[in-house]
């Protein structure tokens, strides 16, 4: 009994009552013994009265006498219930004909107590009226938001009160193998525990839940994975949706994109020539789900080395042919440039766009069919990476001997480079050292390195090669660089706008 009452206490001041009796001091009474539970009540000595309060209150609960003068409780509750069905009305008489009760029946009553009614009786009615209004208001919120979130309709979704999942679909079901969410709470009493540990993905940490990421940043996606009922672990993307007006209410919808094999991009020591990173449909599928949330990418291009980045919407993604809408500068930029690549918090690595197939300059589109994930990206380098001036000057030592091949730095950063050569000889592999010799024009002092560096990687071409370093330089070299990177990088923003003049 104590805990009904400290459960009432805590959920009746969200509600009120409308309390109707023509024997003053009862009423008197009675209000007053509401008053240590609702904030709000209201009171009338006849139906008539008390038809009027609540036609003006609106009161959750209406606890009624039947006979009063002018109107008695059941007329009143008849003409309530013709304005408001679902209201929670309360008879209590010391009349206990089956004439009564058929009326009240008939009226809409919801619960029929002896009069005078013991007080523990009484509370515990209280309680169990709320607990069903409860009920109902939870039902109507979730589909007032199925119909918002139409798309989600196939998701498994679940709405959420004060970290208690109250409701869920038919979908939810199906993956937990359970026939309700009773039994659902019984098979998983840790919620944190639900969404399971993986790279990048969501899951709970002794520092953090998951619950409370997600709620905390509504409309975000996140990775998730979860065990379904056969034991198998399934990739699912979560969108968390908050109730409007409700606090701690949040619908959680789960879109499960197992079949695009994704997880293993987001291991960072998978072989970055795995085939899920040529899987265009899997791009293409995933283009679908950013559309489908109105998720945000970014698009970025490289003019010599400089990134020009604009967000960008997706606005069709059907038939392995995707559109996005982006900014004028960056069709601009697009059309001069080969390489384009997007990003998002969703995608597993960023996507290249292997082709154009148009620019659409005034809806400000761009169409492409031809996507695939990159185990790497200019995007995620550390350090600026920028083509030097034409004239510069490069010589590639190996133990001592010149490279007599023609060389050239197709890009510098203060820690690496990337170089050409048009042949390669003996001995030259990953992992070897070679010396450079840079000379980089700056005005009437050139930049002098000489550096040793280590081959990083090779990447060949049909009439050529490219030579990714790794070298360190240090204090007035250093200092040298850095500045000519900085110098470096305004003299190509401004040619870069010169461009888009021309454009």
């Amino acid at each position: 009994m104590s805990d009904m009452l400290k459960e009432l206490k805590r959920f009746a001041p969200d509600y009120s009552v409308l309390y109707i009796e023509d024997n003053t001091g009862l009423r008197t009474n009675v209000a007053n013994l509401l008053g240590k539970f609702f904030k709000n009540i209201h009171t009338a000595e006849n139906g008539k009265l008390g038809f009027e309060m609540f036609k003006k209150h609106h009161p959750d609960i209406i606890i009624t006498d039947i006979n009063m003068p002018e109107m008695n409780g059941l007329q009143m509750a008849q003409k309530i219930h013709d304005i408001s069905p679902s209201s929670k009305i309360i008879i209590m008489s010391a009349h206990e004909e089956k004439e009564y009760l058929y009326q009240a029946i008939n009226a809409g009553i919801f619960r029929y107590l002896n009069k005078p009614a013991k007080t523990d009786i009484l509370m515990q009615t209280l309680y169990d009226t709320i607990l069903v209004i409860q009920k109902e208001e939870d039902n109507m919120l979730l589909q007032v938001q199925l119909q918002d979130i139409f798309n989600y309709q196939n998701n498994i979704i679940i709405m959420i009160k004060n970290k208690i999942p109250v409701l869920v679909n038919h979908r939810f079901l199906d993956f937990f193998d359970v026939e309700s969410i009773e039994d659902f709470k019984e098979k998983h009493a840790d919620f944190d525990a639900l969404l399971l540990e993986h790279s990048d993905f969501l899951y709970s940490t002794k520092e953090k839940s998951w619950y409370n990421v997600a709620c905390a940043d509504p409309g975000k996606l996140f990775h998730t994975k979860i065990k379904n009922h056969k034991g198998e672990n399934r990739h699912l993307i979560l969108k968390t949706r908050k109730i409007p007006n409700k606090d701690d209410h949040y619908v959680l919808s789960f879109d499960d994109v197992t079949e695009l094999n994704l997880m293993k991009l987001f291991d960072k020591d998978s072989a970055s020539s795995d085939l899920a990173h040529q899987d265009n449909e899997a791009v293409t599928k995933m283009m679908k789900i950013v559309m489908d949330n109105s998720a945000e990418i970014k698009v970025h291009n490289f003019y010599r080395g400089l990134t020009i980045t604009n967000p960008a919407v997706v606005v069709k993604s059907e038939d392995e042919r995707t559109i996005i809408k982006t900014s004028y500068s960056q069709l601009k930029i697009v059309q001069l440039v080969k390489n384009t690549v997007l990003t998002s918090e969703i995608f597993p690595t960023p996507v290249l766009i292997k082709a154009v197939d148009n620019i659409d300059f005034d809806q400000q589109t761009i169409a492409f069919s031809k996507m695939q994930f990159l185990a790497r990206s200019a995007t995620e380098r550390k350090h600026i990476r920028l083509e030097p001036e034409d004239d510069h000057k490069l010589s590639v030592f190996l133990n001592g001997r010149k490279f007599t091949t023609d060389c050239k730095v197709l890009d510098i950063s203060i820690t690496s480079a990337k170089i050409q050569v048009n042949a390669l000889p003996p001995g030259v592999e990953a992992g070897i050292s070679l010396n450079l010799a840079i000379v980089l024009p700056t005005g009437a002092s050139p930049l002098i390195i000489n550096t040793e560096s280590t081959l990083f990687r090779i990447d060949e071409h049909t009439k050529n090669y490219d030579l990714v370093v790794l070298f360190e330089v240090h204090d007035q070299t250093l200092d040298r660089l850095t500045a000519y990177m900085a110098a470096r990088q305004m003299t190509l923003i401004r040619e870069f706008k010169a461009l888009e003049l021309k454009i």
